[in-house]
């Protein structure tokens, strides 16, 4: 599929004619469900270099979508899961609707995930990213858009229309083709944000931290919640190893590069392919009927010491480097500006330290905050939602009634 996928792209992004791309799943409620693991996993033990040459071919293709100049537009009505990042994380636009479901669910299968992954989970709000990586937890619908997954959400009876429109369009101008996603976009509730207050907060608490025993501990010290026990139940479930990289993996991509991150979880895919641990999370996640427990080696995270896992996973040379078509250098990616705020866009705004916003001083009153991003991104919908649910979370009025940022 990504050998279809790449030159079609690169044709239609250099052609005159092409005005926008839609990138959506031929299957009903779906966009993808991620890489054929089993195709991979037969592959690899057929020795055949496809199953290597598949991920370089799927990081050049990433590279590409991030960086084209004809507007991308993928459409997630359904599953979205683990590799499919690839195919929509790194574009401009991002339709979620009702319908969508977005997953990481590498660690059961005993894998580090890739898809430029460690680029973009990392950025996103708080310990969001950490979470859904760790954990496999789904996300569905209205909370991906919040999530800042997806950009835009409309329900899945308009997508027709929505895309009737864009094929008609005779301009490739992203800003135009904003304007037409906000035109056909629901009108989100005015009191729900993914995840909820208190879960959010304790999320953020949990899976700040830098090691496994850390986000344990965390929980065990959280309230006692139906949260805190599933939460904690995924993660002891989970392969140890794949888990310990997971993590490094995602802390040191936060400063990465996406061409970084790409050329790292290539490398960290050579390596994990060749594991005991996927060979059996996939027998016994997708072969066994019904489902077995994974008989992971080794079984606990105290017998798989992070000393280790920096040495082994990025310390020691890969077989293979991969290869990108060009350097990029992307830290941020473009066209950001078409999603909701970000926690990090709030508390530049509220501490003055935000000089890219092109005010002086800072932001001191709830009011404020609100109408600087509402105008900023041109009452975009969602938003005013969005920055309240940060507030109310992350922000404070002092004795002075002025505007802080919890620490």
């Amino acid at each position: 599929m990504i050998r279809n996928i790449s030159p079609q792209l690169k044709a239609w992004d250099v052609s005159k004619l092409s005005k926008v791309i839609i990138m959506k799943g031929m299957g009903e409620g779906r966009f993808s469900v991620g890489d054929d693991v089993l195709e991979i996993l037969q592959k690899v033990k057929e020795k055949d270099p496809d199953s290597l040459y598949y991920f370089q071919e799927k990081s050049a293709l990433i590279q590409m979508i991030s960086t084209l100049s004809t507007p991308y537009v993928s459409i997630l009505d359904g599953y979205a899961l683990g590799g499919a990042l690839g195919l929509f994380g790194h574009g401009p636009f991002r339709v979620a609707t009702e319908k969508t479901i977005f997953a990481m669910p590498e660690p059961t299968l005993g894998v580090i995930f890739n898809a430029g992954a460690s680029f973009f989970l990392p950025r996103l709000d708080g310990a969001i990213g950490t979470y859904l990586a760790l954990t496999g937890s789904r996300i569905e619908g209205l909370d991906t858009f919040y999530a800042g997954i997806a950009t835009h959400y409309v329900p899945s009876a308009r997508l027709n229309a929505l895309e009737e429109r864009l094929i008609d369009l005779e301009t490739s101008e992203h800003d135009i083709i904003q304007r037409v996603l906000e035109k056909f976009v629901e009108p989100v509730p005015a009191k729900r944000i993914g995840f909820g207050t208190s879960i959010r907060q304790a999320m953020d608490r949990c899976f700040q931290h830098d090691s496994l025993e850390d986000i344990l501990r965390a929980l065990d010290d959280e309230k006692p919640t139906s949260w805190t026990r599933e939460t904690k139940h995924k993660l002891l479930s989970m392969s140890p190893t794949s888990l310990r990289v997971t993590l490094k993996a995602l802390r040191k991509g936060k400063t990465m590069s996406l061409d970084q991150c790409l050329k790292m979880e290539f490398d960290l895919m050579q390596k994990f392919l060749v594991t005991k641990d996927f060979h059996e999370g996939v027998d016994a996640t997708l072969v066994q009927k019904p489902r077995k427990k994974p008989a992971w080696q080794p079984a606990v995270l105290q017998d798989v010491p992070d000393e280790d896992i920096e040495e082994v996973y990025f310390n020691r040379p890969a077989p293979n480097t991969l290869s990108l078509p060009g350097k990029i250098g992307l830290f941020k990616l473009p066209y950001s500006r078409y999603t909701l705020p970000t926690e990090e866009d709030v508390r530049l705004a509220i501490t003055g330290e935000g000089t890219e916003f092109g005010f002086e001083g800072r932001l001191t009153h709830p009011d404020d905050v609100l109408v600087w991003f509402e105008k900023g991104h041109r009452n975009k919908q969602g938003v005013r939602e969005k920055v309240l649910d940060i507030l109310q979370r992350k922000a404070y009025l002092d004795k002075d009634n002025q505007l802080q940022w919890s620490a």
